[in-house]
């Protein structure tokens, strides 16, 4: 089956347009998926971003599928590359290329538990770079995507109420 980039866009812009709810709350988990999946914790990201949005009191689908969108194959590595030259910056000289490329190796390579250690072993320097650099990355991703998805669920909200008093 050949990749078509057009189809997986149509396909997510679908599933995100049919999610009922409130149009704040589903914001809210747009703009939260977005930062879970921008900050480059691929192992641990869903189990991260279920209770949390449960506990935020934010959709959890819209938050799941946000995530999905930002974290997927074909972003994994300039994801990663990002995150880390972001990192790096603001926390200079402590993480080289070389080493973010084998764990990343490693991370694809693994089961899901291995890749759980391997990000528990990465040390509090390689974290600290890779988490910083995608919170930096992230958190204006997310503020931006919160409130195109606050205006595109409020007008959705708006024409299905408005499509109910003409039924």
């Amino acid at each position: 089956m050949k990749f078509q980039p057009v189809r997986l866009v149509r396909y997510y812009f679908f599933r995100i347009i049919r999610l009922r709810g409130d149009p704040h709350s589903l914001a809210k988990g747009i703009g939260f998926g977005l930062f879970i999946g921008v900050v480059p914790l691929f192992p641990v990201q869903t189990i991260i971003l279920i209770p949390l949005a449960l506990l935020l009191r934010i959709n959890p689908l819209a938050a799941f599928i946000a995530s999905s969108v930002a974290s997927n194959p074909l972003t994994f590595l300039p994801q990663y590359y990002y995150t880390w030259k972001v990192g790096n910056m603001i926390l200079p000289g402590r993480v080289s290329w070389e080493h973010l490329q084998e764990i990343m190796i490693l991370l694809k390579q693994g089961s899901f538990l291995e890749g759980i250690n391997t990000l528990l072993h990465l040390g509090f320097k390689t974290l600290s770079v890779i988490l910083v650099g995608g919170a930096v990355i992230g958190l204006p991703i997310a503020v931006a995507g919160y409130f195109m998805a606050l205006y595109c669920f409020t007008t959705l909200h708006r024409k299905r109420m408005a499509s109910h008093k003409l039924d």
